[in-house]
């Protein structure tokens, strides 16, 4: 049986958290855990795109949440302007979906958290949630980038995961200033290579937010 590796098992833990927040079940997602790349075979860069441009609008949705939530300034700051890359993201995806491959952009859908406020009381829970997101955003783009076909998107897809790894460490930061824990080692930059998932295993992943 071939050895997962320590920092494999990290990156496998939050995009379970990711998952379960959701509404799957533990046994779903280690299920969708073990998926191999090779089950997203006949995946076009169009279904990328519109699966990335899903995620980044859950991105924008729960951003745009997260500042009611009352953050100390430095994390105030810095959700302000991944807010603002975050829609850069959807606006850059929306373009070349609908420009160079003149497909149709998937709508915006209306997003739920199921029992989580953003306020307050909950800004560790909600900063978790946010990190789980982010690892699975990162992983997603990873998982897409040996799939891609079109060099431009190819480039465009590792440029933003290289964003979404920088949200994420900074998330990982605010909440480690709040006094909460995170995965692996308490420091913002907690591992040394970002872990794929499949399109499959993102698609559960960014769907589980989406309202019935």
């Amino acid at each position: 049986m071939q050895k997962i590796s320590l920092e494999h098992q990290i990156g496998r833990r939050g995009f379970i958290k990711v998952l379960t927040a959701a509404g799957v079940s533990v046994a779903t997602a280690k299920a969708l855990g073990l998926e191999s790349v090779a089950a997203a075979q006949g995946v076009t860069d169009v279904d990328i795109l519109n699966l990335a441009l899903t995620a980044e609008y859950l991105a924008v949705d729960v951003y745009t949440k997260a500042l009611q939530a009352g953050f100390p300034g430095g994390i105030t700051d810095y959700m302000i302007e991944a807010l603002k890359q975050e829609q850069t993201h959807v606006k850059a995806l929306q373009d070349t979906i609908t420009g160079p491959f003149k497909a149709k952009a998937v709508d915006r859908p209306i997003f739920t958290y199921g029992m989580l406020q953003f306020n307050r009381a909950n800004q560790m829970k909600v900063l978790e949630t946010m990190i789980a997101l982010e690892t699975a955003f990162t992983g997603a783009y990873l998982g897409a980038i040996p799939l891609i076909q079109n060099k431009d998107v190819l480039s465009a897809a590792a440029a933003i995961a290289m964003n979404e790894e920088s949200h994420l460490a900074t998330l990982r930061g605010g909440l480690i200033s709040l006094g909460g824990k995170v995965d692996g080692p308490q420091v913002p930059n907690g591992r040394a290579f970002g872990v794929a998932i499949t399109p499959a295993q993102a698609t559960a992943a960014v769907m589980g937010f989406v309202a019935k």
